[in-house]
């Protein structure tokens, strides 16, 4: 019996470990899909309220946050300051936003204080989820330390400027190397998948729901896009890339 018991404990450590989980899901306690909009907004933004430590970086000027996610000791969180549901949404995908991804990439020594050490850019990675596989209805790009399975997937040779098809824990992917001699993020990742899509800037769009993985190697980024619907068992869970407890960063 004792036996059964520690295994049902690893199994679900193990669960905790991968999934996405935002825990206490709202300061009420109880599950919902906005509880972590409900806790930006109580925690984050609220005028004239202390600011709680889970905000790392509130920046209402750019209007978004940074947010320490509630697994994981390196794992923090990009969330706009006002609703966006996730990859579904028409705003994520043209009219003037915020890059969020740009500003995740800036404050990524965030992940390097709270692992105790120096983490080399080519460690650290950024992804959001599918509406398919995630858990809360409020965008939020995940930051984190890459895992060693996306570690070996970036060093293929074959990651070219163009889009090419590719497999990763047994999912179809797509991948595209961007050019940048110097880690500094001068694009979103969105527009370089948008363009993929063959949708002009500007014009409307229905997006494909999606996971999107964001990486430096070293003289370019490496986007990885996960439609849901390219092939069957995905899930566009990207941040599968990612390890919430950095074991390379440590």
């Amino acid at each position: 019996m004792r036996g059964l018991f520690v295994a049902i404990i690893a199994a679900c450590v193990s669960v905790v470990a991968s999934a996405e989980i935002v825990w206490p899901p709202n300061a009420g306690g109880g599950f919902t899909r906005n509880g972590l909009w409900r806790n930006v907004q109580a925690r984050c933004l609220t005028a004239g309220a202390p600011r709680h430590a889970d905000c790392a970086v509130v920046d209402r000027d750019r209007g978004l946050v940074l947010y320490k996610d509630a697994v994981g000791a390196s794992h923090y969180l990009v969330i706009p300051d006002h609703p966006v549901t996730g990859v579904e949404d028409p705003r994520v995908w043209t009219g003037p936003r915020a890059n969020g991804w740009a500003f995740g990439w800036e404050e990524r020594q965030i992940v390097a204080r709270a692992v105790g050490k120096p983490v080399p850019d080519t460690l650290i990675g950024l992804a959001v989820n599918s509406r398919a596989s995630r858990s809360q209805d409020q965008l939020h790009i995940h930051l984190d330390c890459i895992s060693g399975a996306a570690q070996k997937f970036l060093s293929q040779s074959g990651i070219t400027p163009a889009w090419r098809a590719f497999t990763f824990a047994g999912k179809r992917v797509l991948a595209k190397r961007v050019p940048a001699d110097q880690p500094v993020l001068a694009f979103n990742p969105f527009d370089e998948v948008r363009g993929d899509m063959g949708t002009a800037p500007g014009t409307a769009i229905a997006p494909q729901d999606r996971g999107i993985f964001l990486a430096y190697t070293g003289g370019s980024f490496v986007v990885v896009d996960e439609p849901v619907d390219l092939a069957p068992g995905n899930n566009g869970h990207a941040s599968d890339f990612l390890d919430r407890r950095c074991k390379l960063g440590r």
